[in-house]
Formats: C-alpha cells, structure tokens, sequence
C-alpha cells in the first residue's frame, strides 16, 4: 500500500515529527536551567510557545487521528476497554494534563520566576510522550498492520482526512 493511503505509515511519520519537537524541548529545558542569566532564560521560555502551539495543534490533531480513526476500527479486533488501546487512551488524556499544566507554568513564570517548576512537568510531558510513541510503534501499529485489511486501511485514512488540524 502506498505510504500516502497507509494510515500506519502516515502515524509512524508524525511521530517523527513529533519527535523532533520533544528533542526540542529536552534542549530547551536543559538550558533553561543552567543559563544564569535572567534575559536568556526569559527568551529561552518564550521558545516554549511554539511548542505548546505544536502541542495544541498538531499533536492534538494527531491524537483525534488515532481516536476517532484508527482505535475504533482495530478495537474491533484488540478491544478497547482493556490493552493496548486502554492504555493509549490514558496515555493521551494524561499527556493533555500535562499539556495544560505546562501552558499554565509558562504563563505564571512572569510573576512567580519558578522556571523549576517549568522544567519538572515539561520533562514529564516529554518522557511521558517519548515512551507512548515506543510502545504504539512496538506495539499498537504493529498489530494494526497484521490485523487491518487493506479495505480497513482505506476506510481509517479517508476518516483521518476528514480530521483537521
């Protein structure tokens, strides 16, 4: 199938979006911590907006692919109320939270210069979401390629489409 008509392969390529944009992050964070000046770490926090604008956008959109597209469809096969796709379903309702805990600590650095704080849930959003992108790619994708059929494939990825960011 080609790639363009494949949902899984059009998943597995956010990723790699995604990825990059928390490698991002990782970088951003650690400097915000070992910069001593207040200038460079206020310009390194603005930084932050992007990704949380990455956040609300694209990996939100993202998820509305997986949930509304592709878990219901191989949860005909895998199940959704226990397995893989349970715990991706927790996994993305968590990463929201911290998501929206991240924006609030941003916000707040202006009159609170906690950039600890900052760090501390960024650093959990991250982790969070680099060991989901392991586990849906080890697991959930490669049994979504071993139990779709291409009919299936098709159906997911004109849904998907219908999904805008």
């Amino acid at each position: 199938m080609n790639e363009s008509l494949d949902p899984v392969m059009v998943l597995r390529s956010e990723h790699e979006t995604v990825r990059t944009v928390l490698n991002n992050l990782e970088g951003y964070l650690k400097k915000i911590g070992s910069v001593s000046s207040n200038g460079l770490r206020n310009s390194l926090i603005n930084q932050l907006n992007e990704i949380t604008a990455f956040m609300d956008k694209d990996l939100e959109t993202h998820f509305k692919k997986e949930e509304d597209a592709l878990f219901p469809v191989l949860g005909n096969y895998i199940g959704i109320e226990t397995g893989p796709i349970h715990v991706m379903l927790i996994e993305h309702k968590r990463s929201r939270e911290l998501s929206a805990e991240f924006k609030i600590k941003i916000g707040n650095y202006r009159s609170n210069n906690d950039y600890e704080s900052i760090i501390g849930v960024g650093s959990s959003f991250r982790q969070l979401l680099s060991e989901h992108i392991e586990k849906e790619e080890s697991i959930l994708f490669n049994m979504a390629d071993m139990q779709l059929s291409q009919d299936e494939k098709r159906g997911i990825m004109e849904k998907m489409r219908t999904i805008i960011k």
